[in-house]
């Protein structure tokens, strides 16, 4: 029959159910049986709150603008740093871009339950979006190709939280443009990046004023007002780690200072952020769920690690804890990072926060601890030695200790001077934090080698605090051995640090013990370094007089002392004390010889202050000239420490205003200024003074210089 105008026997918007034709062409009737589909949003609550990831969330934001193909999100991160925190917020926060749902499945890839299966958490996936159950295909591959087919078109939001492995959420992509896909995962899911073209974020701890306005949110603005101190505490027991953050702000203590006290000692903190009820939101577990999926040969790495109280490992280091070679290493080392239970820093270079190395150290206990502690307190004290023999052999040869035998592998080697001081200022920290351990160990030998060497990289680089620290364990362990020669060593080397420091009645109550200790051994070149320090001491107080008669008593006790250096060093002072008294000439007569023994000796550090001594005598001559040649000599031969090259620019820069050249003075001011404020240093105001009164007419006064501290 045909149709009358206007009339079609045809219906348009897809499949309504059953459809009757009734009565004539003119008139249709149809009825649909199905139901208006439920759009999906299965997201869980997010986490109230949130605070910080701001650099995360603006790079997810940026991907919501990308077309032309499903676009993929990997954020993966250490346990409880807030992969899934992250995850759920933002995805609330952009899911009215995605009008045709919102999944998520928790894969339980860490965590006590079993991980989900592709084949689980498709169906589940296919029945929200609408497919009955028996129309569901059974077969992974089957029920991904319906799963795509149903996506496609549609712009739904997939949310995969919790992943293991990349074989786990492969067949829950999307295959065609309009989906997004947002995955957590402990690991770092490279096979997503490369072949699936992936966006990789990386979580970190949080930073400092993250960490504290999760605490202000959690805790209250009046809590934290009133416990500042505390409160810094808290972030850092707690590493800045979300999760840890979050469990301790939740703890009933009447205060924050009660609750730091608690957490004090590494297995109480991490007894206290793991007593939460919950497994899933307890630190211990959730670094457990980690550490289980490790391989043997990785599981014993991490734990060893545990051992190293510094905040870096290198690959060397960790070679040794692991007895094994720096390939094998290697591997081992990437594998926990691509596990995020460890981070790399930089090549070869690697760091575990605060909590994973407790956790670590706990499960070595299980291990030969002291065999194992023995084998990284000679590895340092091995490279220690060993460094600081290269890059001040003068210096070394005074420390009868330091020819202590020692033995390491892997070993490094250190060329050159300048290798061994690069060295030194990379493990810095780490050579401090292993030296304070090594005091209480049973290897003393190994310990006073290891404080001895580190103490003297330590004064180089002018870092008093932790000099004089390591200095007082040093003391109290050649006290306990019965080193008497160690013992004057660290007397007088803790005077010099605690001079730095502005204690100067305990400094020269220290030179005193350290003279009359090597007087009583019969050592004359010891106790001719104690006078060298009591005269320093004098001139630093502008006792010139006195300095002289300490110095002049010192001279014919030093004689070869050092190979030459010691002499050097009682000349240079003797140069600091006559140019006090203004005999200028006499000053200069000292720093030359001072100078010829020290590159005799060879001592560089030593050499460049004596320029620098020769250099003011010059200038109280007036010889401006010549004082800016001999400054400019020595700042190129002060390498390795900021203080002197400092103190060197602000005298250069005083020569340069008289010789009228005030705008290299100003320069040689300002780069003085940066070292000096960088170190916290007094002396940073006298500098901004003269960068303030800088003009070319009126030249500043020529001031002497604080005199260069001994060894």
């Amino acid at each position: 029959m045909a149709d009358p105008p206007g009339a079609h026997n045809q219906f348009r918007g897809g499949d309504p159910g059953a459809v009757v034709q009734a009565g004539s062409i003119h008139h249709l009737t149809f009825t649909g049986t199905g139901t208006p589909p439920v759009v999906p949003r299965q997201l869980p609550l997010a986490v109230p709150g949130f605070t910080g990831r701001a650099e995360q969330l603006a790079a997810l934001d940026a991907l919501l603008a990308e077309g032309g193909a499903v676009v993929i999100s990997a954020v993966d991160g250490t346990a409880g740093v807030g992969k899934t925190t992250l995850a759920v917020h933002w995805a609330h926060r952009v899911q009215q871009h995605f009008p045709d749902g919102t999944l998520f499945v928790n894969l339980r890839g860490y965590g006590p339950a079993t991980p989900a299966n592709p084949e689980e958490v498709l169906a589940g996936f296919l029945q929200a979006l609408g497919v009955a159950a028996e129309r569901i295909p059974l077969g992974v591959e089957a029920q991904a190709g319906l799963y795509r087919s149903v996506l496609a078109g549609r712009r739904v939001l997939i949310v995969l939280d919790n992943a293991n492995a990349v074989e786990q959420v492969r067949s829950l992509l999307p295959g065609s443009p309009g989906c997004m896909v947002l995955i957590t995962s402990r690991s770092s899911l490279t096979g997503l990046v490369v072949g699936e073209a992936a966006n990789r974020f990386t979580l970190d701890l949080l930073n400092p004023a993250e960490a504290y306005q999760l605490l202000r949110t959690t805790l209250g603005e009046a809590r934290i007002a009133a416990e500042p101190l505390a409160v810094a505490a808290l972030i850092r027991y707690c590493a800045r780690l979300p999760l840890a953050l979050r469990i301790a702000a939740a703890h009933p203590y009447a205060t924050v200072g009660e609750l730091v006290t608690e957490m004090a000692e590494d297995r109480a903190r991490l007894d206290i952020l793991s007593d939460t009820g919950d497994q899933t939101l307890a630190v211990r577990a959730v670094f457990d769920w980690s550490y289980r999926k490790l391989a043997d040969e990785q599981a014993r790495m991490f734990r060893r690690l545990g051992l190293h109280p510094g905040p870096e490992i290198s690959l060397p280091v960790a070679a040794a804890l692991g007895e094994t070679g720096l390939n094998p290493a290697r591997r081992l080392l990437s594998a926990l990072a691509d596990a995020h239970l460890l981070q790399r820093v930089a090549r070869d270079r690697y760091r575990l926060h605060d909590l994973l190395r407790a956790y670590a150290a706990e499960l070595v206990e299980t291990e030969d601890c002291a065999r194992l502690q023995r084998i990284l307190f000679e590895w340092y004290a091995h490279h220690a030695k060993v460094a600081y023999q290269v890059a001040a052999p003068a210096l070394a040869s005074w420390f009868p200790i330091l020819e202590t035998p020692t033995a390491a592998h892997p070993v490094i080697t250190f060329s050159e001077a300048a290798v061994a001081w690069g060295w030194a200022a990379e493990e810095r920290d780490n050579l401090v934090a292993v030296a304070r351990s090594s005091a209480d160990c049973a290897e003393e030998d190994l310990a006073l080698v290891l404080l001895t060497a580190v103490v003297g990289f330590l004064f180089a680089r002018e870092s008093a605090v932790d000099e004089l620290e390591l200095n007082r364990l040093r003391l109290q362990l050649a006290r306990r051995v019965g080193n008497r020669v160690a013992e004057v060593a660290a007397l007088n080397c803790m005077g010099v640090t605690l001079q730095e420091l502005s204690l100067l009645e305990e400094a020269f109550q220290a030179y005193q013990g350290a003279a009359g200790l090597a007087r009583e051994l019969g050592d004359r070149r010891r106790e001719a370094g104690a006078l060298l320090n009591l005269g320093y001491w004098c001139n630093h107080q502008e006792r010139y007089v006195e300095a002289l008669d300490y110095l002049q008593e010192a001279l014919p006790l030093s004689g070869g002392a050092q190979r030459g250096r010691q002499e050097g060093a009682i000349e240079s002072h003797l140069s600091v004390a006559h140019a006090g008294l203004g005999n200028y000439e006499q000053a200069l007569r000292h720093a030359k010889r001072a100078v010829v023994l020290q590159r005799q000796a060879p001592d560089r550090l030593a050499e460049s202050w004596s320029l620098e001594l020769m250099a003011r005598a010059h200038q109280g001559l007036r010889a401006h000239r010549q004082a800016v040649a001999l400054y400019e000599q020595s700042l190129s031969t002060n390498e390795y420490r900021p203080y002197g090259r400092a103190r060197c620019l602000q005298m250069l820069g005083i020569s340069l205003c008289h010789m009228g050249e005030t705008a290299r003075a100003i320069e040689c001011w300002q780069e003085a200024l940066a070292i000096f404020e960088d170190f916290g240093d007094h002396r940073a105001t006298s500098v901004q003074a003269l960068l303030t009164q800088a003009k070319p007419t009126h030249p500043p006064p020529t001031t002497p210089p604080q005199p260069p501290p001994p060894a």
